[in-house]
């Protein structure tokens, strides 16, 4: 879609935000889309200097949906709130190999406390029970649609990654597959020239190399599982980005 960046522009100033950084998440950053697959803009913003100092409580995301372009941004007090916490999602942006915006050096200096406040326990769980509820509908199911499998898959990968590395996760689906035999990434690959042929609704019969492979990834993740780090960072980092980012990049649309 050729117009992202205008229309990031315009939701800038129609509701008088400026975007810090823009990027692509879903399956088209994963890397597995179909050809009917939505663009799933995620972006981080800030307000005017004086809607930090109001004390009523104030919305602080932002969603515009046009057609196949679903656009999300979080607020920057709320998006540094969230990496206090670890949340998986807010991270991933930040590994994105697709970006459309960000405002200079922003980008390199959230993932630097990305990097301090990333905890491996935290990410590790939110990709388990993705693939716990995936694999409980495809038990039971004789064709599923085929971004139910990478949805699991890359789950089940995130978590594999996780426990032998304990860092921040590649994005990209080829990024996680370095960790396993060359077999499943050619069958993986497979699926993916696959799957950019049908549309989303495609339905793929029970996949027998898949579902052999997603077994072996659950046996390894239940026993290794209990010995993942936790990070007890306090927010001064967090904080001192916070004031610098808004003495740098805060405006006052009448100047």
């Amino acid at each position: 879609m050729e117009n992202i960046k205008a229309i990031l522009n315009n939701i800038e100033i129609a509701r008088k935000i400026k975007i810090l950084f823009a990027c692509e998440t879903g399956s088209r950053a994963w890397g597995f889309p179909s050809p009917d697959s939505d663009y799933d803009v995620r972006f981080i913003y800030m307000h005017e200097r004086d809607w930090y100092l109001s004390l009523s409580k104030q919305k602080d995301t932002v969603e515009f949906m046009d057609g196949t372009l679903d656009a999300t941004g979080w607020d920057l007090k709320k998006s540094l709130g969230l990496l206090k916490k670890s949340n998986a999602p807010l991270i991933e942006r930040f590994m994105s190999p697709i970006e459309y915006y960000e405002v200079q050096a922003f980008k390199a200096a959230f993932k630097k406390l990305v990097e301090s406040y990333y905890s491996p326990v935290v990410v590790f769980y939110h990709h388990y029970s993705l693939a716990k509820k995936i694999w409980l509908e495809l038990e039971t199911s004789d064709a599923v649609k085929l971004k139910s499998y990478f949805y699991l898959t890359r789950s089940l990968l995130s978590c594999n990654w996780i426990i032998k590395e304990k860092s921040v996760l590649p994005m990209h689906m080829e990024g996680l597959m370095t960790q396993v035999d060359e077999e499943y990434r050619n069958w993986l690959r497979h699926l993916v020239n696959l799957k950019a042929t049908k549309g989303e609704r495609y339905l793929h019969p029970k996949d027998r190399i898949l579902t052999s492979y997603a077994e072996r990834l659950w046996s390894f993740i239940e026993q290794a599982k209990d010995n993942l780090g936790v990070n007890k960072l306090d927010t001064s980092l967090l904080n001192a980005f916070f004031l610098k980012t808004i003495n740098e990049h805060a405006y006052n649309r009448t100047n």
